[in-house]
C-alpha cells in the first residue's frame, strides 16, 4: 500500500469487507409505479480504495474541507476548527464555535453570488450558521428558524449548480437510532436570510448534505441527504427546489460521508473517523470511471458505494476497502488535489 510523506501505516489487509453484505435496495423511481429493483451498473472490475492514516492530530474529527492550501477539520462537540497543512500532519487551532453536543460541518465559500471569497461557513448543532474569515474571525450569520429542540448534525452545502439560486443550504435533524425522525431543509442567501424549502420525513436524521451534480439522472442539482437511522440502515434522500422529497436508495448501514466524484485522476479522498480519531487518505484514481457520480460511506461498518443514475432510477456499485476494524464512526469525506 502506497503512503504519502508523514503518514502512519494502517493494516494492509486486502479482503473486500462488506462486498457480500453491501446489498442495497434501489428505487427505480419509475414514472407511475415507483417500483423497487436491485442492481449494480458496475463498469469493469469492482473498484477498491486503499486508505492510509493521514493525521491523528485532531481529537474526534468530524467535518473536513480543503481550502485550496490547507485542510480544516472540526472537532466533535468541542466545535474547535483545526488547520492541517498539505505538507504536515500536525494540527493548529484555527477558530472555534461555542461548544454544543453533537456534530458541526463546514464548507468553503464559492466566492460568488454575494458570498465572500475565502470565507468558511459552518453549521453548529444548535441550529446556528457561522461565517469565518480566512484568519479565523467569527460572525453569526443566522439562526435557522425552527422550533425543533433536537441538536443538528451540521448538514451544510453550497448550491453550485444553481437550482436553489446558488444559496447556502442547511438541513436539521439528528442521526442515529432512537432520535426524533426527519428534519427540515433551508436555503440561506448571502444576506443571511433563511428560507424553509421543505421537510424530509421518516426515521433517522440528516448527517450530511451535498448538491447533486448537474447531470445526475432524475435528480440533477437537487439536495442529497444521507439520512442515518443507525445500525438498522438509512437512506439517500433527494430534496427538490420546490421542497418535495423522495428516497433514491436505502442502505443496510446508516450512511454518513458523501462526496461528488470530480477530478479523480490525481485527486485524493480525505475521510474522518471520530471513533478511531483518524483522518484517512486514499487515492481517488480507482474511481475515475465513475466521474460525475457520488460516493457514499456508511458510518459504523465502513461500507462504501458509488451511487449513479441508471435509466429512470439509481444503482449502487459496492466499493471495496482495506478497512477491517469491527467499529468505525466515519463522518465526512472531501476530495482534494
Amino acid at each position: 500500500m502506497s503512503r504519502w510523506p508523514g503518514q502512519l501505516g494502517v493494516s494492509s489487509w486486502v479482503g473486500m469487507e462488506g462486498m457480500g453484505r453491501a446489498l442495497v435496495v434501489v428505487s427505480a423511481i419509475a414514472a407511475a409505479v415507483g417500483s423497487q429493483t436491485q442492481g449494480s451498473a458496475q463498469i469493469g472490475p469492482a473498484p477498491r480504495l486503499d486508505f492510509a492514516v493521514f493525521s491523528r492530530a485532531v481529537p474526534a474529527p468530524d467535518g473536513v474541507l480543503w481550502t485550496g492550501h490547507r485542510f480544516l477539520v472540526v472537532q466533535n462537540t468541542a466545535n474547535v476548527i483545526w488547520s492541517i497543512s498539505a505538507a504536515s500532519t500536525n494540527a493548529v487551532r484555527f477558530a472555534a464555535m461555542p461548544r454544543a453536543v453533537e456534530e458541526a460541518r463546514c464548507v468553503l465559500s464559492p466566492g460568488a453570488h454575494g458570498f465572500p471569497l475565502g470565507a468558511v461557513f459552518c453549521h453548529s448543532p444548535d441550529h446556528r450558521i457561522w461565517e469565518f474569515t480566512a484568519n479565523g474571525h467569527r460572525r453569526l450569520v443566522t439562526v435557522l428558524p425552527t422550533s425543533d429542540p433536537t441538536a443538528d448534525d451540521g448538514a451544510i452545502a453550497f448550491d453550485e449548480v444553481g437550482r436553489f439560486g446558488f444559496a447556502l443550504l442547511a438541513a436539521t435533524g439528528r442521526s442515529g437510532a432512537g432520535q426524533p425522525p426527519g428534519g427540515a431543509v433551508f436555503a440561506i442567501d448571502s444576506r443571511g436570510h433563511a428560507r424553509l424549502l421543505g421537510h424530509y420525513t421518516g426515521s433517522g436524521g440528516a448527517d450530511q448534505l451535498i448538491v447533486a451534480p448537474a447531470r445526475f439522472g432524475s435528480a440533477p442539482g437537487e439536495a442529497l441527504l444521507t439520512v442515518d437511522d443507525g445500525a438498522t440502515g438509512g437512506r439517500l434522500v433527494a430534496v427538490a427546489p420546490d421542497g418535495s422529497e423522495r428516497t433514491l436508495m436505502t442502505f443496510p448501514d446508516g450512511p454518513n460521508p458523501i462526496v461528488r466524484l470530480n477530478s479523480l485522476a490525481s485527486g485524493r479522498l480525505y475521510l474522518t473517523d471520530d471513533e478511531r480519531r483518524y483522518v484517512y487518505v486514499a487515492a481517488a484514481a480507482p474511481l475515475r470511471r465513475y466521474a460525475g457520480d457520488v460516493l457514499i460511506g456508511s458510518e459504523t461498518r465502513a461500507l462504501f458505494w458509488v451511487v449513479r443514475p441508471n435509466g429512470a432510477g439509481f444503482v449502487a456499485v459496492p466499493v471495496g476497502t482495506n478497512f477491517h476494524a469491527s467499529k468505525h464512526s466515519l463522518e465526512a469525506i472531501t476530495l482534494a488535489p
